[in-house]
């Protein structure tokens, strides 16, 4: 439990930030916890880190040579339900998923029974529809033999208490033990979207699936939609549009650029997905229809590098990328929401790689979590959480005392992955 002592309601603080240490060692993984002032400025919340009782998962990356991204991305392991009252948070490397009732002071409470099986192997992402919680189980734990299972969506029920039973018949596995779901993302409560990061065939992948790796399907984006019992219903997976990957990136070497989509985002009022086409540097617009089914509209460029996760404002008038490859954000106009147009690319301050970002309930500030890539990123330095001010047109400027060094275990191991702000 906390040792956090109340002291004023989350809504009178100026912004509390949660991110998931997910260190891989047993009982390692926590929720560090920040206070935030109306500069931007962090302060850890007393009682952070809050152990979540499992541990995360290792990316080995030193052994298996990954680059900056990989297919060990994900997003969405942290949430938080509506009334900014209860937290959820995966614990990747020991298949169970915390829950945390969220005190007036921001400190973390684990609720009785915490933390609960996740109804597969490896969880990553998490999204959560009233009383339905749904899970994306990745599979893909460079720790353990993962040849045996196979990657799965399930959902649970959540009961007043923050207690989790599964829903039956609510689970859909995977074709293949290898492919490579990142993300829950739920759309007014009836949808959910995904993008799997497919058989990509780094060395990483080879060695732990090997050469058919090479055989099989590319990125694609899959979609459900949400029945009233809590199952789902699967609709065929759409791929790549034509020509998004041209010019891209050849990460291994085939000869081929490599066809990575993953990093979605929905517009909060018109019917409409944004896909992150990361090897090339473009984002990808889809139109969803009653039905959840995705028909594609156009491609628009980036000029970061590696453009990947995507979050846009509640008036639907900006979004924002993390581009991995150059330590950059992004910032789309969306006057025209089916043909976004970048109007600032912003270099961060500090080392590492910009993964998952969150705003915060004002939409005051964006908070981005990097990591050290190896060998790119000197011991000591990258593992980070940086907070930037949005100023009034939309655009941004990084706060002074931005970036805030992460407490996390810096031997090539821990990845902090995962940031909710309130």
């Amino acid at each position: 439990m906390s040792n956090a002592a109340p002291k004023e309601p989350v809504s009178d603080l100026e912004g509390v930030v949660y991110v998931v240490s997910n260190d891989p060692v047993d009982n390692g993984n926590a929720i560090l916890g920040y206070r935030r002032d109306h500069r931007g400025n962090l302060t850890p919340l007393p009682g952070s880190p809050f152990h979540t009782g499992g541990k995360g998962y290792a990316t080995k990356e030193k052994e298996f040579g990954l680059p900056h991204f990989g297919p060990f991305d994900l997003d969405q392991n942290i949430i938080v339900n509506s009334e900014h009252t209860r937290l959820f948070a995966t614990n990747g490397g020991s298949d169970t998923i915390a829950v945390f009732d969220i005190q007036p002071d921001g400190g973390l409470v684990s609720i009785k029974g915490s933390p609960f099986p996740s109804g597969g192997k490896n969880p990553v992402s998490l999204a959560l529809a009233g009383d339905k919680l749904y899970v994306v189980n990745k599979n893909e734990d460079p720790e353990r033999d993962m040849t045996k299972t196979k990657p799965n969506y399930t959902g649970f029920r959540v009961d007043k208490n923050g207690k989790l039973t599964p829903i039956p018949n609510s689970t859909i596995e995977l074709s293949t033990a290898s492919r490579s779901p990142t993300q829950a993302l739920l759309v007014r409560d009836k949808f959910i979207f995904d993008g799997d990061f497919g058989r990509f065939p780094l060395a990483s992948r080879v060695a732990m699936w090997g050469e058919d790796i090479k055989k099989d399907t590319p990125s694609m984006i899959r979609s459900f939609k949400i029945n009233p019992n809590g199952t789902l219903t699967q609709h065929a997976p759409t791929p790549a549009p034509p020509g998004a990957f041209e010019g891209g990136l050849d990460v291994d070497n085939d000869g081929e650029p490599d066809p990575l989509m993953f990093g979605l985002q929905a517009h909060p009022k018109e019917p409409l997905i944004y896909v992150s086409m990361v090897s090339s540097a473009r984002l990808a617009v889809f139109k969803y229809d009653n039905d959840g089914k995705l028909t594609f509209v156009r491609l628009v460029p980036n000029k970061g590098e590696l453009i990947c996760w995507i979050k846009i404002n509640s008036a639907g008038t900006r979004a924002y990328t993390t581009n991995n490859g150059d330590n950059t954000v992004s910032v789309y106009d969306l006057a025209n929401p089916a043909n976004p147009v970048e109007i600032q690319t912003l270099k961060l301050k500090g080392d590492g790689h910009p993964y998952q970002m969150d705003l915060d309930s004002t939409e005051a500030f964006l908070h981005i979590v990097k990591h050290r890539t190896f060998p790119e990123t000197p011991i000591g330095k990258g593992s980070e959480l940086n907070v930037l001010k949005i100023k009034s047109d939309g655009t941004l400027e990084e706060v002074s005392s931005s970036p805030e060094t992460l407490p996390v275990r810096d031997d090539l191991l821990a990845r902090p992955q995962g940031v909710v702000a309130l």
